[in-house]
């Protein structure tokens, strides 16, 4: 009989050897720790030492080349390259001071281009063992070069003040460089004593701590054996409680024979299961299991039961007693009887309906979309693989249509969130309503809805996205007393054998509904995939590629057109700026070809940025040019100010570059002016507070009502090129110029005629009393570098065209 106080005892027992083995390891991973640390920071610093050289070499050489040159961009570069020494001599002061100052010792670090992880062990290096001859020594030799790094500083600012002066003091120049090269070979002196001393210190701390390692080691093995011995001791006295745990766990436990009989089950296990104790004992374990689930881990118990694994854990649906079942964890484990050296098989089992509920949940959030309920496009595209798939092994043809809602965001931004979300699941329950219930319905994402449409020719297919077309175009979405009609445009397009891919599938939906909005939304469109419309549309999507790999690769150039009175002469010089692409084998892509594209898949307002990145670059470069200048023109895509952020761009240009923003005129076309009329008004009233002008560009080919443009602060109106080309013969053309003149001179803004392209044209525009002119016949375009390079009083020379008398 175990006498009282016998088990806490042996707890106590257990807990402590365990504690001093856990204790012998923790002891023996810091000791490893702190010898990688110590040849860590070592290392550390002698690759810190690389650094430091190679910029106070950097700093001698851009120093040498300031004072040949007096290019301060080498000024420059030397001072950033002695920083990093500086930083390092920062560092060691903080360290070295009384009180240790880790942040500076941080800062300075890693301003010396030292690694962020090192700088914990380099600095506990310097503070805890300077002591050491060798780090001592090294130390001495990083103290020698704090003056002579300071000498470098000196030398940088006397080379600067004598080529402030003018003109320079070249024997000065010289003095100073020879005085250079002698602090130069100084400094080497002493990075090669750092670098010996810190050699030394590595040494010796590998042959140290390779003793001390073993002796360590030693000690703890003996240690580890002893603690060992009497842990297996204890655990051999422990089998006899086993009993009592077995009972006593809240986790079910059962004992199988290896005939697959239950030889024994806890309390837990009867309370899970809702047996009794004897109905359990005896009974085949596989009766417990849910039917459809007894071949789950059929590998595994044949394993166990050969002996070729000890254990293995699994999940499936355990049967109750009252017939309902539970998720479980089953956790087998094979052991020995020592005594009848026979095997059985003890199952912990945890009841984990619970997470597996939970699991679920997970993952159909993971498939389907929280607003509606329809599964997500990731599902949608499994679902389109399988039916690739099943296609291609010979099934029936299937279906694809792509769905865009045309009005979605104006009921959106007008009514708010809440009910663009309602509007969403009425039309996702109205799509489904009309179709089959073999039919597979997604919500893509936004206001896009995709369908496979299973057996189904394209007819067919025809007439139930029609029918889908037709029940959204009736749709009526009231909310707040306000309401909202909504229309969509679908693409459709086959899934057969000789489809692609599921990508090349949805592309080809893409482009089908992108067609139907093109030709005026509220539209099917079905294509096969060898349609000719499908090719030629695609073709203009694989600009946006193009157009992406233009930008990388740098393959944009800028030219300009000048804008001139009549009469040659005016306040100052005016252009405007002409976007150029080079294809990949370096010849010219016509603006023509990439600028519909770009606009219409959304790379426009990457370009702008790109144009206005470098227009401003490029002015604030030619301080001359820029003094001359009246207005630098600029042309911007409405596809730009649907960008919360582009006004912050621009302006973030202007302060960056510090052009005057009273030298640049921004056109907008009128169609964007009008769709983008809250965007464009914000826009322009930042910019034009700023100085900034503004000119509509195309005015008149919009055929938009007039009064917009009292809303808009605009001080130009270029008159479009159409109505300009044929004003000689063209009766109607010429009162349209007219009127459009009439109306600018009545606003008080300017008239710019554009596409002028002979002399009779310029005569009648100057009779008008346009006020300025565009086109071949005054300026061809030319490189925005040409005009920039040439002196601004010679630019009329290359105005070839321009012969119009001043009287």
């Amino acid at each position: 009989m175990r006498r009282k106080g016998q088990q806490p005892n042996l707890q106590r027992q257990l807990i402590a050897l365990v504690a001093g083995l856990c204790l012998t390891i923790i002891l023996t991973v810091c000791f490893m720790v702190a010898v990688v640390q110590v040849q860590s920071a070592i290392t550390a610093y002698t690759w810190g030492e690389s650094v430091w050289s190679r910029a106070q070499i950097d700093t001698v050489h851009h120093l040498n080349r300031f004072s040949e040159s007096g290019d301060f961009s080498h000024l420059a570069k030397a001072r950033q390259a002695l920083a990093v020494p500086i930083g390092d001599l920062h560092a060691r002061v903080a360290i070295t001071s009384d009180t240790l100052d880790w942040q500076r010792a941080r800062h300075g670090f890693l301003q010396g281009g030292n690694h962020e992880e090192d700088l914990t062990r380099m600095i506990l290096l310097i503070r805890l063992f300077s002591w050491l001859d060798q780090l001592e020594r090294a130390l001495t030799a990083w103290e020698g070069a704090d003056d002579l790094l300071f000498e470098l500083d000196q030398i940088g600012n006397a080379m600067e003040r004598e080529w402030l002066a003018a003109p320079p003091d070249r024997e000065q120049l010289q003095a100073l460089r020879d005085k250079l090269a002698i602090v130069d070979q100084q400094l080497q002196v002493n990075a090669r004593e750092f670098r010996l001393s810190m050699g030394d210190a590595s040494r010796w701390a590998a042959s140290f701590l390779s003793v001390v390692s073993a002796l360590f080691l030693t000690l703890v093995a003996l240690l580890s054996w002893f603690l060992g011995f009497r842990l297996v001791r204890l655990l051999n006295r422990t089998e006899q409680n086993f009993r009592s745990i077995f009972e006593q766990s809240a986790i079910g436990i059962i004992q199988i024979d290896t005939e697959g009989r239950i030889v024994n089950a806890n309390q837990a296990t009867c309370d899970i299961l809702g047996y009794r104790p004897d109905d359990l004992v005896h009974r085949p374990y596989r009766e417990l299991v849910h039917p459809e689930d007894w071949d789950v881990a059929r590998e595994e118990r044949r394993d166990i039961s050969f002996g070729n694994i000890d254990s293995y854990t699994t999940e499936h649906r355990i049967v109750r007693k009252d017939n309902d079942f539970l998720w479980a964890r089953l956790t087998v484990s094979r052991v020995w009887d020592v005594p009848s050296a026979s095997a059985y098989f003890t199952t912990v089992m945890e009841d984990i309906s619970e997470s597996h509920r939970l699991s679920t949940e997970l993952s159909y959030m993971a498939t389907h979309d929280s607003l509606t309920g329809l599964i997500n496009r990731r599902a949608f595209e499994q679902q389109l693989a399988s039916h690739l798939g099943h296609v291609r092994n010979g099934g029936k043809q299937h279906a694809l249509c792509y769905i865009d809602l045309d009005q979605f965001k104006l009921a959106n931004d007008t009514s708010g969130h809440d009910a663009g979300d309602q509007l969403l699941r009425q039309v996702s329950d109205i799509i489904s309503k009309n179709l089959r219930e073999a039919d597979i319905l997604a919500r893509l994402g936004g206001d896009e809805f995709g369908i496979i449409l299973q057996n189904c020719d394209l007819d067919t297919a025809h007439h139930v996205a029609e029918k889908v077309r037709a029940s959204l175009d009736h749709l009526v979405f009231s909310w707040q007393q306000t309401s909202h009609t909504i229309s969509c445009s679908i693409g459709v397009v086959p899934i057969t054998a000789e489809s692609a891919g599921i990508s090349a599938l949805m592309k080809a939906a893409d482009i089908a509904c992108y067609t139907a909005k093109d030709g005026g939304r509220n539209r099917v469109c079905v294509m096969s995939m060898d349609d000719k419309q499908m090719a030629s549309q695609q073709g203009e999507m694989e600009w946006h590629n193009r157009i992406q790999t233009a930008l990388q690769d740098n393959r944009f150039f800028l030219e300009c057109q000048i804008i001139a009175p009549p009469t040659g002469r005016g306040k100052g010089l005016r252009y405007e700026v002409l976007i150029r692409m080079r294809s990949q084998d370096g010849s010219v892509v016509p603006p023509s070809a990439f600028l519909p594209p770009a606009e219409r898949y959304g790379m426009a307002s990457r370009i702008d940025r790109w144009v206005i990145e470098n227009v401003l670059e490029k002015l604030s470069a030619a301080p001359e040019h820029l003094g001359a200048l009246e207005a630098c023109h600029i042309n911007l895509s409405g596809r730009s100010f649907d960008q919360t952020d582009f006004a912050d761009f621009v302006v973030g240009r202007f302060h960056h570059y510090g052009v005057p923003a009273n030298k640049i005129c921004f056109e907008i076309t009128e169609t964007a002016a009008v769709h983008n009329l809250l965007e464009v008004q914000a826009f322009m009233k930042r910019l034009s507070d700023m100085g900034c002008s503004f000119a509509l560009d195309d005015f008149g080919s919009g055929l938009s009502s007039f009064g917009y443009l009292r809303r808009l602060p605009v001080t130009c109106l270029k008159i479009d090129g159409m109505f300009v080309r044929d004003i000689v013969t063209s009766k109607t053309d010429l009162a349209m110029v007219r009127a459009i003149h009439d109306i600018g001179r009545t606003m008080d803004m300017i008239t710019v005629a554009e596409y002028v392209e002979s002399e009779d044209a310029a005569s009648l525009l100057k009779e008008i009393g346009v006020d300025l002119l565009q086109g071949f016949w005054v300026h061809r375009p030319s490189s925005l570098d040409d005009i920039l390079g040439t002196e601004p009083s010679r630019l009329s020379e290359k105005m070839t065209h321009l012969k119009l008398h001043t009287t």
